[in-house]
């Protein structure tokens, strides 16, 4: 029972990921969909303005002929990893007084600290000899923000090349399932016992499947055994299944895709 009970978390498993991964790419296409949305308003309507607020910054968007032109603030008082550095020193100098005000400013800090890692684009900008580095980069809705409050960030981009990269991001990696998904093969069980499979596949994940299988290891009884299994892809149609069954048996499969 001890067994047949891992077989069954590993399933509980396998269909809380599919369904969890299933649910941040609805969630990421929501993202992307909001941004295209706001893309096709401002080249629909040349010259208004969206004006649109972060945590970090105040940002304005328009479209004038083939051009977005984007101006971002960041706002005097916005939690920026400097601004958080500067004020952790601050509140480290009496540590046992700031102890719960130094765990708020941390988190802050950290989490400014992982955007910035994550960003796809990072740009250094030298004011000139003896003059500050700023540092902007890329936030997770593709605005362009600093690690330094009170800048003020103007970008110009072609609209059309925008827009067309919010839609590629819409696309969702779709794995291909057969109409049926119907599989049969040979198996063979780890307690020497060996027959024909045929199994129905209910799950896929680009090259794994989560199946449902019957077992004949017997033709003249016709027996029939239930078993559930693990499937890799080894190459078109033809794929290698792990499982376990009622009979209580580990087994291995080959098996072919109709």
């Amino acid at each position: 029972m001890k067994i047949f009970g891992v077989i069954i978390l590993i399933i509980v498993l396998a269909v809380g990921g599919y369904f969890g991964y299933q649910y941040y790419q609805k969630w990421q296409n929501n993202q992307k969909s909001n941004e295209l949305k706001i893309m096709e308003v401002l080249e629909a309507n040349q010259g208004i303005i969206i004006k649109l607020s972060t945590e970090l910054a105040e940002i304005q968007k328009k479209v004038v002929g083939d051009t977005l032109k984007e101006t971002i603030v960041i706002k005097e008082e916005s939690p920026t990893y400097e601004s958080k550095k500067e004020e952790l020193i601050e509140l480290k100098k009496d540590p046992v007084v700031n102890e719960e005000k130094i765990k708020v400013a941390r988190i802050v800090f950290e989490d400014r600290i992982d955007e910035f890692q994550a960003s796809p684009d990072k740009i250094l900008i030298n004011l000139g000899e003896g003059e500050e580095k700023i540092v902007i980069y890329e936030d997770k809705d593709g605005n362009l923000v600093s690690l330094e409050s009170g800048i003020t960030i103007t970008r110009h981009r072609n609209v059309k090349e925008v827009i067309q990269d919010l839609q590629t991001g819409k696309t969702v990696e779709v794995v291909k399932t057969k109409d049926w998904n119907i599989k049969a093969g040979g198996y063979y069980s780890f307690d020497n016992s060996y027959g024909v499979i045929v199994s129905k596949g209910i799950i896929n994940i680009k090259d794994y499947s989560l199946n449902v299988s019957l077992l004949i290891p017997d033709f003249k009884d016709f027996k029939l055994v239930v078993g559930g299994d693990v499937a890799y892809m080894v190459r078109d149609n033809i794929e290698l299944a792990f499982g376990y069954n009622t009979d209580k048996e580990f087994y291995g499969a080959l098996r072919f895709s109709f």
